[in-house]
């Protein structure tokens, strides 16, 4: 069993203003964002140990597990999204400077032939069940994701979980939100970083603060028990 989730969400969101009264199965789709080896497992550089009310990697996936049963029981289409980058520093960007621990643009970083790019074994894409690979933070940048919900002309709203809460989950939350969908969060199947000025805290600060944003101005926020609740 997981461990249990640490934080009561009506004490710390704006959960008054909900923008989905029922979960529809035939009009929802869930995006699972980047479920890796780079982040949720712990010989990692870049791994998500939780605390303070922060779930742990090892929390969100078996969560995660069962979010995506969940939905693939009620005929929800699942879709993955998957960060990495060239090895040759092609893409970097700008990630080598903001994070220079990750050896990004090498191939000893979250370079595609690097196999801590992979999702983890405990989450395994299904036969057609899309997998959209990006270098960037959301989901929908340099992504076909925009097109394949256009061809899911009924789905309005999105589950979406994920890593990190304040980074890649927040900036695909953001895009789906412009785009009109309404998004709910699962806040149990998602964590972030440690946040480097609270380091007695690690991965609270961010954490929290990215669902007190979604709550009161980009959609839901809600524990897989109430997901649960909602579908079964």
């Amino acid at each position: 069993m997981p461990e249990p989730f640490a934080l009561d969400l009506d004490a710390v969101l704006n959960r008054r203003y909900p923008i989905v009264d029922r979960l529809d199965p035939a009009r929802t789709a869930l995006i699972v964002v980047d479920m890796q080896r780079f982040f949720l497992e712990p010989d990692q550089p870049a791994y998500l140990p939780g605390g303070d009310g922060a779930p742990s990697a090892e929390a969100v996936v078996e969560n995660t597990v069962r979010a995506v049963d969940l939905c693939r029981r009620h005929g929800i289409p699942v879709i993955w999204s998957r960060w990495g980058l060239r090895g040759d520093g092609w893409d970097v960007g700008r990630w080598a400077p903001k994070w220079p621990t990750w050896h990004a643009g090498t191939p000893q970083g979250p370079a595609w032939e690097n196999p801590a790019t992979e999702i983890v074994p405990q989450l395994k894409p299904a036969p057609g069940e899309p997998v959209f690979e990006k270098s960037r933070y959301s989901s929908f940048w340099g992504t076909p994701l925009d097109s394949f919900l256009q061809h899911l002309p009924t789905v309005d709203s999105l589950i979406i979980l994920g890593v990190t809460t304040g980074f890649c989950v927040r900036y695909t939350v953001e895009d789906a939100f412009s785009r009109d969908y309404k998004v709910v969060v699962i806040a149990d199947c998602t964590t972030a970083i440690n946040d480097p000025l609270s380091p007695d805290n690690p991965g609270s600060g961010q954490y929290v603060a990215a669902l007190r944003d979604f709550a009161i101005g980009l959609g839901d926020v809600w524990t897989l028990a109430e997901l649960t609740h909602q579908l079964e």
